[in-house]
């Protein structure tokens, strides 16, 4: 059965109740964008407060999924269809692992689990004057992962602020120069990096070898994103004439990258990728 982005956005829903405290709406003026979004999903998705939209999300905010609504119109269908649904159980574990703020920018990376199925989820917002912009996401079912030590999502959370962010979206930046123009990019890995993509870890490949080994792999980058000594990419690739939004997340250390998550989604049919991005 295909899981689409609205029932994604459902199950993330059911479980987020429990995300990182923040600062209640009355005092949005005073909160950062990142934690504006964690307080957007506490009290609107979490809580299902559908009154609160309008100090949460522009008027005319856009919306680069292509199974829900446009505008305020969009999430608040998805929040009353939540209605619907049983309440978030007590003390549920917060699915949202890690957030990643460059400015207007919030990225979040969440590990959502429902009914026996598991799946990756990268958000990305955008944010003007204090209000959600714009939203752009990817899902992916995960593979039972049940005992494995390194799972997609799992792994370090904790942002050193005092590492430069242009450092870090800058070492990205020149190894996906390096793999897009095929010149040597393995000196951008660090030698205990840790691999988290279960595509890559069950081709029993390097992800410099995963990425370079595919000819017909094109790689246009949207966008770089970075928080002290993470960078987060947004790009689109085509495999086999299909094309797919990916949204990878890196830890740098010692100016390489140390850890690596990704998420990858194919564009439906009859939707132009650039509306994806």
């Amino acid at each position: 059965m295909e899981i689409t982005n609205l029932l994604a956005w459902g199950f993330c829903c059911i479980y987020v109740c429990a995300c990182p405290a923040v600062k209640a709406n009355t005092i949005m003026d005073t909160l950062t964008n990142k934690q504006r979004i964690l307080s957007f999903y506490k009290q609107i998705v979490g809580q299902r407060k559908v009154e609160l939209i309008p100090e949460f999300v522009r008027e005319d905010y856009i919306q680069h999924n292509p199974t829900v609504k446009q505008g305020r119109a969009g999430i608040t269908e998805m929040i009353n269809y939540l209605k619907t649904l049983p309440p978030p159980p007590a003390g549920a574990k917060s699915p949202i692992i890690r957030a990643i703020q460059e400015g207007d920018l919030v990225v979040t990376h969440l590990d959502i689990q429902f009914m026996g199925k598991r799946m990756a989820v990268i958000d990305l917002f955008k944010l003007k004057d204090g209000m959600l912009a714009e939203h752009w996401d990817v899902i992916q079912a995960m593979p039972d992962q049940t005992g494995v030590a390194i799972t997609a999502t799992n792994g370090s959370t904790e942002i050193d602020v005092s590492a430069s962010a242009t450092n870090s979206k800058h070492i990205v930046e020149q190894f996906y120069k390096a793999i897009i123009n095929k010149n040597t990019a393995a000196d951008f890995i660090e030698l205990d990096y840790t691999e988290h993509d279960p595509a890559v870890i069950s081709s029993g490949k390097s992800l410099v070898s995963y990425l370079s080994d595919a000819p017909q792999r094109e790689i246009k980058i949207h966008r770089v994103i970075g928080e002290g000594n993470y960078a987060v990419v947004q790009s689109e690739f085509k495999r086999g004439g299909k094309s797919y939004a990916l949204y990878e997340i890196c830890r740098i250390a010692h100016d390489k990258i140390a850890e690596h998550w990704s998420v990858e989604q194919a564009i439906p049919d009859g939707v132009e990728a650039e509306k994806m991005f």
